[in-house]
C-alpha cells in the first residue's frame, strides 16, 4: 500500500474527527467558507476537469464511441453529480423544520444524506488509491483542497442533524474514505470508471461550493473568496 496515499486518507479521517472542535478565532464563518469556495472552484477547474478529460481515450475504447461522445459521457457524469447533490440539498432544506422540532421521523432523511455522503467519500477513497503524487507537496495540496471541503460538509450536516450526525454520521464518513482506499488497492478498477467517478465527484464539489460557500460572499467574504481562488489557482498552475 503506498504510504503517502494511506497518510492522506488518514488525514481526511482526522479532519472529520476534529471538525467538531474546529473554531475560527481570526476569521468569520463567512470569510472562511468564502475562502474554501475559492479553493474548491480553483481545484475543480484547474485540476479535476483537466484530469477527467485525460480519460477520453480510455472511454472511447471501452464504449466504442468517438471523442465527442466520450466528452459527453464525462461531462454527463459531472452533471449527474450536480443533480444528485442538488436534490439531496432540497430534501435537507425541507426537513430543517422537523429536525428543529426534534421530530425523529426525519431520521430517514438523515440516513439518506449520510448514505449519499458516505458514497461520496467512498468514491474519493477509491480515487485516492490510484492517485499518483509526484512529491509530498502535491499530496499536501490535495489533502488541503479536499480536506477543507470535507470540513465544510461536516459543518452543514452537523448544523442540520446535530446529535445524530455526531453519533453516527461522523464515524461513517471517516470510515468511508479508508474503506474506499482499501477496496481500490485490492480490486482492479478500470481507468474508464475511475474517470467517470472523478467527474461525478467534480460535479458534487462544484455544487457544494455554489450552495454552501459562494452565497457567503458579501463584504470581507468576497475578498476571502478571491484570495482562495487566486492563491490556489496559482499553486495549481505554477507549482
Amino acid at each position: 500500500m503506498p504510504i503517502t496515499n494511506l497518510l492522506v486518507a488518514l488525514g481526511f479521517s482526522f479532519i472529520h474527527l476534529s471538525s467538531r472542535h474546529f473554531k475560527l478565532h481570526f476569521f468569520s464563518v463567512n470569510q472562511f467558507t468564502s475562502f474554501v469556495g475559492g479553493i474548491s472552484l480553483a481545484y475543480v477547474f484547474f485540476h479535476l476537469i483537466p484530469t477527467v478529460q485525460s480519460y477520453e481515450h480510455e472511454i472511447m475504447e471501452t464504449f466504442h464511441v468517438n471523442q465527442q461522445n466520450a466528452s459527453h459521457l464525462i461531462f454527463g457524469s459531472m452533471l449527474a453529480g450536480i443533480v444528485v447533490f442538488y436534490f439531496l440539498e432540497i430534501g435537507l432544506k425541507s426537513s430543517r423544520l422537523k429536525v428543529a422540532k426534534r421530530d425523529f421521523s426525519t431520521s430517514g432523511v438523515f440516513w439518506a444524506h449520510i448514505g449519499s455522503y458516505f458514497l461520496y467519500n467512498f468514491i474519493i477513497g477509491i480515487l485516492l488509491s490510484s492517485q499518483l503524487f509526484e512529491t509530498s507537496y502535491t499530496a499536501l495540496f490535495y489533502l488541503f483542497a479536499i480536506g477543507v471541503h470535507f470540513l465544510t460538509n461536516d459543518w452543514v450536516l452537523r448544523h442540520h442533524f446535530e446529535r445524530l450526525y455526531d453519533r453516527y454520521g461522523l464515524k461513517l464518513l471517516m470510515a468511508a474514505v479508508l474503506l474506499g482506499l482499501v477496496i481500490g488497492l485490492n480490486i482492479h478498477i478500470s481507468h474508464t470508471y475511475v474517470g467517470l467517478m472523478e467527474a461525478f465527484v467534480a460535479g458534487g464539489l462544484v455544487l457544494n461550493a455554489l450552495k454552501d460557500e459562494l452565497p457567503a460572499c458579501r463584504g470581507n467574504g468576497m475578498t476571502s473568496f478571491f484570495a482562495g481562488l487566486v492563491i490556489y489557482s496559482s499553486i495549481l498552475l505554477f507549482i
